[in-house]
């Protein structure tokens, strides 16, 4: 992904002191908006909630291939909200986006932070062990996509959904021999 970096960012990175944040949205119900500061942060207009459960992203690997790439959003602690918010709305396919960007001297965000990822939601779970649970979620790139195999089934529900009342697929799940085709 190509990025464009502002004056103002080049400027930060040049400076011997960086304070480096991460903004995340998440469009799952409403959507919402967390960082890794210690308080919340305003930026275009939106409030990213500081969270202390929001544990970690994962490395985004990039390549000038044409190729699906992932990236893992981590909570520690397993947070009944954010486990609500997954189990009580539809997450498959929503967006989600991570931008890193950089606090001035006085905590404020300077121009424009850049965006690292976007896609879009591929799973989440919860790890659980004696000592700890994890909430993920997977987010993958657009191309997640691109090899998805569209189409019908050859079971009976998708041949009601072309061909109501036609029961052609009604035995098929049963069938266990294997068919040779051609010579044998």
């Amino acid at each position: 992904m190509t990025r464009t970096l502002t004056t103002a960012v080049k400027n930060e990175l040049a400076t011997d002191s960086l304070q480096p944040v991460t903004l995340v949205y998440i469009n799952v119900g409403s959507g919402f908006r967390f960082t890794d500061h210690y308080k919340d942060i305003t930026y275009d207009s939106n409030t990213y909630t500081a969270s202390s459960l929001f544990s970690k992203i994962s490395s985004v690997t990039e390549s000038s291939e044409v190729e699906v790439s992932n990236m893992t959003i981590s909570f520690s602690g397993a947070d009944q909200t954010i486990i609500s918010l997954f189990l009580s709305n539809n997450y498959m396919e929503k967006e989600a986006e991570v931008y890193k960007g950089f606090l001035n001297t006085s905590e404020g965000v300077i121009a424009d932070p850049f965006l690292l990822f976007k896609g879009r939601i591929e799973s989440f779970s919860v790890d659980e062990s004696i000592n700890q649970s994890n909430a993920n979620i997977v987010v993958a790139s657009h191309w997640s996509d691109f090899s998805k195999i569209e189409g019908r089934k050859t079971n009976t529900g998708s041949q009601q959904l072309h061909f109501s009342g036609d029961l052609g697929f009604e035995f098929a799940s049963q069938t266990t021999l294997d068919i040779k085709w051609g010579k044998a």
